[in-house]
């Protein structure tokens, strides 16, 4: 039997961004940092978009707030894919059950089963995986269950929790610990929760946390475009947003 071949994978670009927390005030400052990456999003012509959590700040934010985000997202020439994280986790009350009509006609994924959901993106030969938490609890583990890598392509992980230092067991709620980071052999892992930029770890799987949009760069907006490159690897850039300046909507 002939074995079957891949083509081989090509370089993509992708803008990772966390924690927007939109509808946080009537300041509107999440809201400004979060159309400013959108906007960072088609001027480099991004391959795609991916939210590890946060998209929301709560679950009462007002429908004027689901639709401005519908319509963000709408402007993006590329898909987007999100997980919940603990302020729009996903049990019944979670604001992601109101928002999900309003992106049902968009490229927009939201991988909300508890036990984990792979999706493969064929145009781009990329697999991505991410769980949804029932709760922000000790026992709830975002990276638990990642499978193996697929035999083809790029493979992206989305995971909503805290890196910890070993693996002690801890109290603290959804912990990321190093034997689940250990275990991942996917291209690339991008977190959120942690509201300032951080390269958790390089190799032999890049791991990082994007940051808060409106605040990753020492309190500023920023995000991080991530590079996969066929003969490079995987490369993080952090990249400054405008200041907020006025209303955001």
């Amino acid at each position: 039997m002939t074995a079957t071949t891949h083509p081989p994978r090509r370089a993509l670009s992708l803008l990772h961004t966390s924690d927007c927390h939109l509808g946080t005030s009537p300041a509107r400052r999440q809201e400004a940092a979060f159309s400013a990456a959108m906007d960072l999003a088609i001027a480099e012509d991004v391959d795609l978009v991916v939210i590890p959590g946060d998209l929301f700040d709560h679950n009462r934010v007002g429908d004027d707030v689901l639709d401005w985000a519908a319509a963000q997202l709408g402007r993006l020439p590329c898909p987007a894919v999100m997980i919940g994280g603990n302020h729009d986790a996903h049990p019944e009350s979670s604001v992601l059950h109101r928002f999900r009509p309003r992106i049902e006609h968009l490229p927009v994924s939201v991988l909300d089963t508890l036990e984990g959901t792979s999706i493969h993106l064929e145009d781009l030969d990329l697999t991505l995986w991410g769980k949804s938490m029932d709760d922000h609890h000790p026992g709830f583990l975002p990276l638990e269950g990642l499978p193996e890598r697929p035999r083809r392509g790029w493979c992206v992980a989305l995971g909503h929790g805290l890196v910890m230092d070993d693996d002690t067991p801890t109290s603290r709620s959804s912990p990321i610990y190093p034997r689940h980071l250990d275990a991942v052999d996917w291209d690339y892992v991008a977190l959120g929760h942690i509201h300032r930029h951080m390269v958790v770890r390089a190799a032999p799987s890049m791991v990082a946390y994007s940051g808060a949009t409106a605040e990753s760069l020492e309190g500023e907006p920023a995000v991080v475009l991530v590079n996969l490159d066929p003969d490079r690897g995987v490369s993080v850039t952090l990249r400054e947003l405008p200041r907020f300046v006025g209303n955001g909507r």
